[in-house]
């Protein structure tokens, strides 16, 4: 192989793993992008946010401190 057909090579190696590496990557965003994929994201968020709404009542709850504080002295 002469160096002017291993330039060559290189050069298309590599444009071709970009041009790979682009078509990929669209599909992978465009796979996210989806309206149902959206919708299901915001109410696995909404129902993550009333979860996090309830843990913090049960913690800021004084009946729950004043147990954490029997059990802490109890053992």
């Amino acid at each position: 192989m002469n160096p002017f057909e291993f330039a060559f090579a290189i050069v298309f190696m590599v444009l071709a793993y970009r041009v790979i590496s682009r078509v990929l990557h669209n599909r992978a965003s465009q796979r996210t992008e989806t309206p149902e994929v959206n919708e299901d994201l915001v109410r696995q968020i909404g129902e993550l946010e009333e979860r996090v709404r309830v843990l913090e009542r049960i913690v800021t709850d004084d009946r729950s401190d004043l147990r954490r504080q029997f059990k802490e002295l109890g053992g």
